[in-house]
């Protein structure tokens, strides 16, 4: 794994390590939509795998809030990390988080 590689899925591994909240479902969020936006959030995304982007955006779908999930899609949350309800209080969404990137 290269080093950039590596640096951008550690960013990204941090990043869902912050998933928090019980499981909320899938509700109508978009999936595909999500991982695009995902990837377009940050420029060092660019070389993450599409199956570790797809694995988080699972963590987010499962572990977030679905109306804050939906905001991010929309543009009215910044980021992942603004998105309601994650945090590191969630252990099973860090879990979650940490298998998309091993």
């Amino acid at each position: 794994m290269t080093d950039v590689l590596r640096s951008s899925v550690l960013g990204l591994a941090a990043m869902t390590l912050a998933l928090g909240l019980s499981a909320c479902g899938g509700g109508g969020i978009d999936k595909a939509a999500l991982v695009a936006k995902i990837k377009a959030s940050d420029s060092e995304l660019k070389d993450v795998p599409e199956k570790t982007l797809a694995c988080l955006a699972d963590a987010v779908i499962k572990y977030g809030d679905q109306d804050s999930v939906q905001g991010f899609l929309d543009g009215s949350v910044a980021s992942v990390d603004d998105i309601k309800g994650l945090g590191e209080e969630n252990k099973e969404a860090e879990a979650a988080g940490a298998k998309c990137v091993e």
